[in-house]
């Protein structure tokens, strides 16, 4: 058994602190935010769709640092619902190209690929690692992830909670149902109901069952009762708000009307005439404007991408930038701005991708080393080391 020592190491390197993921999100450029909102519409709009149309504005948009674009880019792509040339390596280099940019949600990706061994080989160890770094960048995916993953009573279920308490913060509604439960698994009902009402609001329809069914239980119910009384009205309105919920789903609705429309008690219902403050908004929107074709070809051109597809051009013109390829050992000076990647390590190592100014030092390497033993690294800690390596561009400053 471990000791206390041992036990106070592994609390410590198990240790969270609550960030959001918009403290590391950059500005959006508005005209490639243009072209993702009219990909955004492609694909969401109802009847059939082109998602061929849709990566390319896409691709484009994400060449210019948009992350939003970049991942919806990669669902399409990795799916095959986008065709693409090579779908695996798309994937995997515009996860990579998150990394670099520090995008929380890129480590969430990339933890997803490793797990599955999805164009890259398949790691778990390695996966929760990445999951870990995203959760701690804030990305609220990454929390739900590996709050899960520590909820059980012999992990650290105190930890798992702080996870769960700072996805829902961010509107990340199943960590709202994740965090009622085990809150109800452990009778703390007020703060159960709580939690379900926050899932509510960003749009959970668990959370919505949850509290249909908590407010007709009873005591000696042991699936539903959450310690509410019974209220005929609360529960009907709950049940209407599951409905509309489950019936948006895949457009990502939300209730952030709740507390007008069905507050928790014991504050008085209010009138409610039965509509949302989300549908409202949706039938009120009007469909972007489609893109002007000069904005499009001239933002492509710019990175040097074809703009019937989005995809890379082969180069056309030389120039005084070191290729795409060159190589640089640790400790040596950088030869290039840009995307610098230890090509060996990219999957054992979250900081394998960098990007590295010219002149800066060549840095090394952590590595992580799982144990052989199952469970100690969870125990005791991941081992790491420094290392040497030999590092490649893989893209310039102005296109990552």
């Amino acid at each position: 058994m471990p000791t206390q020592a041992e036990w106070s190491a592994v609390r410590a390197k198990l240790a969270f602190t609550c960030v959001h993921e918009a403290d590391h999100l950059p500005p959006l450029d508005p005209r490639a935010d243009t072209l993702f909102k009219y990909a955004l519409f492609l694909e969401k709009k109802p009847g059939p769709k082109d998602f061929n149309a849709a990566a390319r504005y896409y691709r484009i948009a994400a060449a210019y640092g948009h992350y939003k674009a970049n991942h919806n880019l990669q669902l399409l792509v990795s799916t095959g619902q986008a065709s693409s040339p090579h779908a695996a390596t798309e994937t995997i280099d515009l996860a990579e190209q998150l990394i670099a940019a520090g995008i929380p949600g890129g480590y969430y990706d990339m933890g997803h690929y490793l797990e599955l061994g999805y164009g890259v080989k398949q790691d778990e160890k390695k996966a929760r690692i990445y999951f870990r770094k995203a959760a701690d960048l804030g990305s609220p995916e990454g929390q739900y992830y590996v709050g899960d993953l520590l909820s059980a009573k012999d992990r650290a279920p105190d930890i798992s909670r702080q996870m769960m308490e700072c996805a829902i913060d961010q509107g990340y509604g199943k960590a709202g149902s994740y965090l009622g439960i085990d809150l109800v698994d452990h009778q703390l009902y007020a703060e159960a109901v709580k939690a379900f009402q926050r899932g509510v609001a960003a749009g959970d329809a668990t959370s919505a069952f949850a509290l249909r069914h908590g407010f007709d239980a009873v005591p000696s119910d042991k699936f539903y009762y959450i310690g509410l009384s019974n209220d005929s009205e609360r529960s009907r309105r709950y049940g209407l708000i599951w409905n509309f919920l489950d019936a948006h789903q895949g457009l990502n609705p939300n209730v952030p009307d709740i507390d007008q429309i069905v507050p928790l008690p014991p504050a008085k219902l209010p009138e409610w005439d039965g509509t949302f403050q989300w549908q409202k908004e949706q039938d009120a929107a009007q469909p972007p404007q489609k893109p002007a074709e000069a904005l499009v070809t001239k933002l492509a051109s710019e990175k040097n991408l074809d703009p019937a597809t989005g995809l890379p051009l082969p180069p056309t013109k030389k120039d005084n930038r070191l290729p795409l390829g060159a190589t640089a050992r640790t400790n040596e000076f950088c030869p290039q701005d840009g995307v610098w990647r230890a090509k060996q390590w990219a999957g054992f190592s979250p900081d394998a991708t960098q990007r590295i100014g010219k002149g800066e030092i060549m840095p090394r390497l952590t590595i992580t080393q799982p144990r052989a033993i199952p469970g100690l690294d969870a125990l005791l800690g991941m081992r790491q080391h420094h290392t040497d390596v030999t590092w490649s561009l893989v893209a310039y400053s102005d296109e990552a």
